[in-house]
């Protein structure tokens, strides 16, 4: 699989969340798969609704790597095909606790100060009315002015119902920089970090 068709594919899935938020009305925070928020003093810098930045978003992707080629190709794709929304649903993060439109949810978790980042981990949910659909993510997270980047790196696959991660439920903030291991995961079929930006919504 091609970087493009991989990237196409978590976009694609993110984006679901978008065309399921014009069915109705966003429904509160506590109502996903893990209950209500969990406060963390390291995650309230981002608390707040942030609403999605195309072009910034593919300015900072082609920033971290991505080739002429590849921008252009998602610029075309979501020119001509307004059907899938937009790249990724806006965000309202509360605590440990990013909703994107209405479906989709990132719980954080063993998150930690990291490069100037904060960077961890996030169970993310396509449709959080779905606890089985479930993935297992890397994240981090940055502030700058009015602008939040959010940096992705997903696993293919559901989640290993044996994963200690799983098991454990770590803390929102229970991460350390010096055992992270988000450049190197264990396991396999990991993709690539991926960049969305937004911006703080008025």
């Amino acid at each position: 699989m091609s970087a493009f068709e991989r990237t196409f594919r978590t976009l694609s899935v993110l984006a679901l969340g978008v065309a399921v938020a014009a069915c109705g009305n966003r429904p509160e925070s506590g109502s996903g798969p893990f209950g209500p928020p969990k406060e963390s003093p390291l995650l309230s810098p981002f608390a707040g609704r942030w609403a999605f930045d195309f072009e910034k978003t593919l300015a900072a992707q082609k920033e971290a790597g991505k080739s002429d080629e590849e921008v252009e190709r998602l610029r075309k794709f979501y020119s001509a095909n307004p059907q899938f929304g937009k790249m990724h649903p806006d965000l309202a993060i509360t605590g440990d606790v990013a909703i994107g439109g209405v479906s989709s949810e990132y719980r954080f978790f063993a998150m930690h100060a990291h490069d100037g980042k904060v960077c961890g981990k996030a169970w993310h949910h396509e449709d959080r009315f779905d606890p089985g659909d479930m993935t297992k993510c890397y994240v981090r997270l940055l502030v700058k002015g009015d602008r939040l980047e959010l940096t992705v790196r997903m696993q293919d696959g559901l989640s290993d119902l044996n994963d200690p991660d799983l098991k454990l439920s770590p803390r929102p903030d229970s991460g350390s920089a010096a055992t992270c291991d988000a450049d190197h995961p264990p396991g396999k079929d990991w993709n690539e970090w991926t960049t969305y930006v937004f911006s703080r919504a008025r």
